[in-house]
């Protein structure tokens, strides 16, 4: 009989203990899983790169200046009559002072212009040789608004891996949170069954069993706001993932005390590799551009053309043109110069010149603004540092406490207020941990994103 019973109990064990272990089946989503489902699927990363495909394909096309522009051409026109002048009246007058009694022996004196119907088909090409350099400047502007489109592919990149660091790790946060309050919960419960026995007992006064019962409802209240803020933190990180829901288990965990590089170095590191400092230096050379646009005006335009008639049926009627044989054509070359319009060209040009210098002047402030955010966000990861350590050592000492509050209480030598203050102490110790550790991941995110690194941090992660 005592072996079956100790065969029963093991058997209940395993069974217990299978019915308690996690799916092996169950979904989980880590920080990569989720970067990748990010990439694939978010929207704005999506326009960016189109925005990026449509810059490049206008830089292409500017490429298309240099060379010649081929056109085919036909015209039909349809008169109500041919056009023509009517010399017949000088004819008839020139008849009588030759005294010839019939004016048309001289012939018809009607010569024609065109015939009733006209038609012309054939090609002409236009080819700029030399435009003062607007050509040059439109290609290499075009180039430079291709390079401005890829730092934006790239700013959107980074700045969404920052996004996804905050909202992948808000619901880490969320989650751990919903299970320290149900840890209080629990404590609590347990608290009241207490308290419930030493009051049948008389023991203690049955205000204390009160306050355990208040202190029970206060845990209770707060697992259900802390569940709330799990299910808002999921709708978050589901918009950026665009995905319906999230009901994965998040297994990527908050890491701190990375080693991380001297300030300086992230400093150095922003004003070479931050997408938005690469942008403004890129719009100085877009600047420099446009007053070479600008400029173009004090020179000449070289133009080479050509044209030639493939068909046409003899419209001016004198047989001049034969389409059977004739083919006329024509090439040249143009050259056209601005004397005067206006002041208008070297008050664009002032203006261009303006434009340039005010982006020096942005590009200055722009560096200084980054780099004392580079220190603030430095500083606000080493604060963050410094306060996981000396908190767990705060964790220690509440963990202590709430057990000899609890083995006091049960003596009598504790009220329920001091091991509510003692759970409740432990508890906020251990948020302020699980914030502190939250704030550690995103002030890392920003750090890497403004030193243009925001794939460091998915090494991180894995």
């Amino acid at each position: 009989m005592a072996y079956f019973n100790t065969c029963f109990k093991f058997g209940f064990g395993v069974i217990a203990a299978l019915a308690l272990t996690p799916n092996a089946n169950a979904q989980s989503l880590s920080f990569t899983d989720a970067y990748n489902q990010m990439y694939n699927e978010n929207s704005s990363l999506k326009a960016v790169h189109k925005q990026d495909e449509a810059v490049k394909f206008t830089a292409k096309s500017f490429k298309g200046l240099r060379y010649p522009s081929i056109n085919a051409y036909a015209l039909g026109v349809a008169f109500d009559r041919s056009l023509g002048f009517d010399l017949n009246p000088i004819r008839n007058g020139a008849a009588g002072l030759l005294q010839l009694p019939n004016p048309d022996v001289l012939g018809d004196w009607q010569v024609p212009i065109t015939k009733k119907e006209m038609a012309f088909a054939g090609f002409n090409a236009l080819w700029p040789i030399f435009t003062g350099g607007k050509i040059n400047a439109a290609v290499k502007a075009g180039a430079i608004e291709s390079e401005i489109a890829e730092k934006d592919v790239v700013g959107t990149q980074n700045r969404l891996i920052t996004e996804l660091a905050e909202r992948y790790f808000q619901v880490k946060l969320a989650d751990e949170a919903f299970l320290v309050r149900k840890q209080v919960l629990k404590g609590m419960e347990k608290h009241l069954y207490d308290a419930t026995k030493l009051e049948e007992n008389g023991i203690i006064a049955p205000v204390e069993k009160l306050l355990a019962n208040v202190a029970v409802s206060e845990a209770n209240r707060e697992v259900l706001a802390a569940e709330k803020d799990k299910a808002l933190a999921r709708v978050a990180l589901a918009n950026t993932l665009e995905m319906n829901g999230i009901d994965e288990t998040l297994t990527t965990d908050f890491f701190t005390a990375i080693d991380v590089q001297p300030l300086d170095f992230y400093k150095k590191s922003a004003i070479e590799n931050f997408p938005e400092l690469q942008k403004i230096a890129l719009q100085k050379d877009l600047a420099d551009q446009g007053v070479k646009l600008k400029q173009a005006i004090y020179y000449p335009n070289v133009v080479a053309f050509g044209q030639t008639t493939l068909l046409h049926n003899d419209p001016i009627g004198l047989g001049l043109l034969d389409s059977s044989k004739q083919r006329p054509w024509m090439v040249g070359v143009g050259v056209t110069y601005n004397l005067f319009s206006g002041l208008k060209g070297q008050n664009e040009l002032k203006a261009a010149k303006a434009t340039r210098e005010s982006v020096d002047f942005l590009e200055a402030k722009a560096k200084k603004d980054v780099a004392t955010l580079v220190e603030k966000v430095y500083q606000a990861l080493q604060k963050s540092e410094d306060e996981i350590s000396n908190l767990k050592v705060q964790e220690e000492l509440a963990t202590e406490l709430l057990r000899v509050r609890n083995l006091a209480f049960i003596e009598g030598l504790a009220t329920t207020t001091d091991v509510v203050d003692a759970e409740n102490n432990l508890s906020g110790v251990k948020l302020l941990i699980l914030n502190a550790k939250f704030a550690y991941t995103v002030s890392l995110a920003t750090l890497l994103e403004l030193s243009g690194q925001s794939n460091e941090f998915l090494k991180y992660t894995n």
